[in-house]
């Protein structure tokens, strides 16, 4: 679930856009007034069975947002609904967006899209498509989250209701920064895809969002592709053990086993560091190497935290964050042969006289080579009890 705190912040960022828009749009030259442009909040992408692009849009009605922030209406039936969803179909992304203007009234306000969702089938056939429009048109904002769907089309998340936030697309956005700082979704800025889309080494690995309740979503896990196409999925702590491989774990809670109980540890920070072992001029293994830093979040246990047993502790962590990291290897390696990790970027800048030659197979030679995963915990602060609360039976 997320905090209101973030919420609010995301949300306050939107609402503060609704009313200075019209001061903005004043003194430019192709100025339009409010209400001769629909705002977009959030928007999805999916694959049609017939083949087309299907393009659905979150649209804000500033008349709502403007009752709800002020808290009139509240309590009666007649009060407006601060979104509503459309959709339409064309050939490409580009004649969607235009042919939107034959199902609403008013031209798209792209800018204020505060996430892009992309559907499933769409991504196994392939998103370079979309990643063009996207990249080519100037009203888009790059800092915008994207998201592939599993289990639901993105329309069908996009009409969810939530007493979260008054607009879904804002509470979605949340969802994805407090699950960012649990460690279990890969983030995704359009700007990051768009350069991972185009680099020499590096697979695409993309957040994942699904629906798992009538209004209720949730974004945990990764989607993995490969050349541009979605080929499967990890979980939450395999996504954990990717971002600690690749540097991309800002906090989390990592839960390691205790007398009889467990101890939940808070990871302050943390470093990873990736890298291509070379022997005889061919790659010999795939090295992980990764520094965290911990607190005693919670101990329920037995025993004190003595010296020897923090010790033990830390062993206990440096094997929790290993197991994850060796989770996300198998996957990516044997299921997916999918180098997400970039073990093939450190081969292009290392080893550019090899690469020339392997950047073909780099994704075979990946998915045979061993892997060799070393971690380094250390645990800075237990707490002001030595105990756990309850005493030892």
């Amino acid at each position: 679930m997320m905090h209101r705190k973030g919420k609010k912040r995301t949300g306050i960022k939107l609402t503060a856009f609704l009313l200075v828009l019209p001061l903005l749009l004043t003194g430019c030259w192709n100025n339009r007034d409010l209400n001769e442009i629909n705002i977009v909040a959030g928007m999805g992408v999916e694959r049609t069975e017939g083949g087309k692009i299907l393009l659905t849009v979150q649209v804000v009605e500033p008349a709502a947002i403007q009752s709800t922030s002020s808290g009139k209406g509240k309590g009666g039936s007649s009060q407006p609904k601060p979104v509503f969803v459309e959709s339409c179909e064309g050939e490409t992304v580009f004649e969607a967006v235009r042919g939107m203007l034959s199902v609403i009234d008013k031209k798209l306000f792209l800018s204020t899209a505060q996430i892009l969702i992309i559907g499933e089938n769409l991504s196994r056939d392939g998103i370079g498509e979309i990643l063009d429009f996207f990249q080519r048109d100037h009203e888009i904002d790059y800092s915008m989250e994207v998201l592939v769907a599993n289990g639901a089309t993105p329309r069908e998340i996009l009409e969810v209701e939530t007493d979260m936030d008054a607009i879904p697309a804002v509470y979605i956005k949340g969802t994805v920064e407090n699950t960012i700082s649990r460690g279990t979704v890969k983030k995704t800025m359009l700007i990051d895809l768009i350069k991972d889309m185009g680099s020499r080494g590096r697979q695409l690995a993309i957040g994942q969002i699904s629906k798992t309740g009538e209004n209720e979503i949730r974004t945990e896990g990764t989607a993995v592709f490969k050349n541009g196409k979605l080929v499967g999925w990890l979980g939450p702590y395999e996504t954990r053990g990717y971002l600690f491989a690749t540097n991309k774990v800002k906090s989390a809670i990592v839960n390691v086993p205790a007398d009889k109980g467990k101890i939940a540890m808070e990871i302050m920070r943390s470093k990873g560091k990736i890298n291509v072992t070379f022997k005889n001029g061919k790659p010999a293994a795939l090295t992980v190497k990764v520094k965290v830093y911990a607190n005693v979040g919670g101990y329920e246990g037995r025993g004190k935290l003595d010296p020897d047993h923090l010790i033990k502790l830390e062993q206990s962590l440096a094997e929790e964050v290993k197991k994850e990291i060796l989770m996300a290897l198998e996957k990516s390696q044997k299921q997916y042969s999918s180098d997400i990790f970039g073990f093939g970027t450190n081969v292009h800048k290392y080893h550019p006289m090899y690469w020339k030659n392997a950047e073909k197979n780099w994704d075979v030679i990946f998915s045979m080579l061993p892997a060799d995963v070393r971690v380094d915990a250390r645990i800075m602060r237990t707490g002001i009890s030595k105990s756990p609360v309850k005493k030892d039976e």
